[in-house]
């Protein structure tokens, strides 16, 4: 499954029974999840939590996940246990946490025998200096295929400026927003995915609506999400709507001219083919807001 596939991957405490049920389709609009064993579960809950999962990995033996499941291990040694459990073929792969220029060797030596992907997660001070992104940009290259998409750990990276993400903003507006920029012009044009950080105050929907618009603008089609009344509101938005869908499929039109106009807007296929491919493959998967009245824009 490609990062657009994801749609919202809901972060899901590893002690929490809801990872079970939504693992199995209980909710009909979530297309993955992460079940995670590293910040969301206290020191002394580590235990309780790979019981629970190794319990989760052995009911995929039986019945296989009807969506995307993917593990975040607290660290490599437990990355090698969990690898060894029966059952772990049957998830999607792992979150690789706090991975750093220096950690993400020890990472892939862990994971990278067996055919499961990687999201790998940047959320220390290497996130603020390009240099080391295009490091790290130059580390995973060789395992691109493999990798579902990179992650940015917005809370962990505020956190070393010892702020908080405002309800009433979006990353954009403050120091995340940066971040986000760096790490999308590191990896995107390289062949990566960039998943969007999640947004924590799960009650202001309207501003967890504005960001995902952002998201889009920046290239990232994929978000974190913490609460599943996020799900449905970022889903939502990655929906095109119809002009966009009819735009992108006269764009990818071998017979269209070099330049046209749309809308009041030019559109150029030879820099809007990525942009058009994009837009087909969101409303393959998440659907099209608005009637679409032009026989040419049926849904690939």
């Amino acid at each position: 499954m490609n990062a657009i596939g994801l749609g919202a991957s809901l972060y899901v405490p590893a002690v929490n029974a809801a990872a079970a049920r939504l693992s199995y389709g209980e909710s009909s609009n979530l297309r993955s999840i992460v079940v995670c064993l590293e910040d969301s579960i206290r020191a002394d809950e580590v235990g309780v939590a790979m019981a629970r999962l190794q319990r989760l990995l052995e009911g995929f033996i039986v019945r296989e996940p009807a969506i995307s499941v993917y593990v975040r291990p607290r660290d490599v040694e437990m990355l090698t246990r969990i690898c060894a459990l029966p059952g772990v073929e049957r998830i999607e792969g792992f979150v690789l946490p706090k991975v750093t220029t220096s950690t993400l060797p020890v990472w892939l030596s862990a994971v990278m025998h067996d055919d499961h992907r990687i999201m790998p997660t940047i959320e220390g001070e290497e996130a603020f200096d390009r240099p080391s992104l295009a490091r790290l940009c130059d580390q995973l290259r060789p395992y691109v295929d493999r990798v579902a998409a990179v992650r940015i750990g917005g809370n962990d990276i505020l956190g070393l400026l010892g702020i908080r993400r405002s309800r009433a903003r979006s990353a954009y507006e403050g120091p995340l927003g940066n971040v986000i920029r760096d790490v999308a012009a590191t990896f995107i044009p390289n062949g990566f995915c960039v998943a969007a950080p999640v947004f924590e105050h799960y009650s202001e929907l309207d501003v967890l609506r504005q960001e995902v618009e952002q998201d889009i603008e920046h290239g990232l089609l994929t978000k974190s999400a913490i609460h599943p009344t996020q799900v449905e509101v970022i889903q939502e938005v990655y929906r095109p709507s119809a002009i966009e869908l009819i735009e992108a499929r006269r764009i990818l039109d071998v017979s269209t001219a070099a330049v046209f106009g749309s809308n009041g807007s030019m559109c150029e296929p030879a820099t809007h083919a990525r942009w058009a491919r994009s837009v087909i493959d969101r409303a393959g998967i998440h659907g099209v807001r608005g009637q679409i009245c032009d026989p040419q824009a049926k849904v690939a």
